[in-house]
């Protein structure tokens, strides 16, 4: 792990990184996705709330007991309530999940980010994501690009994809040896240190955490056990740290 030369790749999380997305609300999401059904009359979005809850609920359950954070796919509880409800879609499972996150929030983008993908992108820095998501990397790839046009992730890596949650270090593994690449050569961006800093440490990364309310626009801590790593303010100023390497 290193911070003295330009990495390989850097991959990032999505939530309170990339963006911002205020509070989820579930039904807004399905009042959305209720417009794109082939028969949205069987139905309505709080009935959905409620078979959503539902299902979140016994599978919660389920997961407590198994002893492992485990991830629910948001696929498997689209299909659930819309065969529940009757509800049917003439699109893919994967376009669902991109309608229903897309109004369940009032997403942004966070400033700078546009200008780092660009740098890193002009830089032959490599791109990409894994994200503790219930959406799937395809439906995840969907949104970016919808979001951020500009971005050039090679991949989206979701707990949904694998069940793995963050810091689990087998998505980060897994990450970089669909890249072909050794860990070590990667850096990982993310808010959280505990999901992002302590994951991406133990399975090789370099973390870099993203506290938007630090004073300092970049600085290196050392947490508890966690040893040193990377903070910055903002995402440009990231892009100036890296562009003295």
């Amino acid at each position: 792990m290193q911070y003295t030369q330009k990495p390989k790749m850097i991959l990032f999380d999505v939530g309170e990184t990339l963006f911002n997305d205020g509070k989820c609300n579930v039904q807004a999401g399905f009042e959305a996705l209720l417009n794109y059904a082939v028969n949205p009359h069987v139905t309505c979005a709080e009935t959905l709330n409620k078979k959503w809850n539902e299902y979140l609920q016994s599978v919660g359950k389920a997961v407590s007991q198994s002893g492992v954070k485990l991830e629910t796919p948001l696929s498997s509880v689209l299909k659930f309530v819309s065969m529940q409800t009757g509800l049917e879609f003439d699109i893919t499972v994967a376009e669902q999940e991109e309608i229903f996150d897309r109004f369940n929030s009032s997403r942004r983008v966070f400033d700078g980010i546009p200008q780092l993908l660009a740098f890193l992108n002009a830089s032959d820095i490599r791109t990409a994501v894994i994200s503790n998501n219930m959406m799937s990397g395809e439906s995840l790839a969907l949104s970016l690009n919808r979001f951020i046009p500009e971005n050039k992730f090679e991949f989206c890596v979701t707990s949904a994809d694998l069940l793995f949650c963050k810091p689990s270090k087998e998505i980060f593994v897994s990450a970089a040896c669909k890249a072909g690449i050794n860990p070590t050569d990667c850096w990982y961006c993310g808010d959280g240190r505990i999901p992002d800093v302590d994951g991406a440490k133990n399975a090789g990364m370099a973390p870099v955490l993203f506290d938007i309310n630090s004073e300092n626009p970049v600085e290196f801590r050392t947490d508890g056990n966690r040893g040193r790593y990377l903070a910055v303010n903002s995402w440009v100023s990231l892009m100036n740290y890296t562009k003295e390497l």
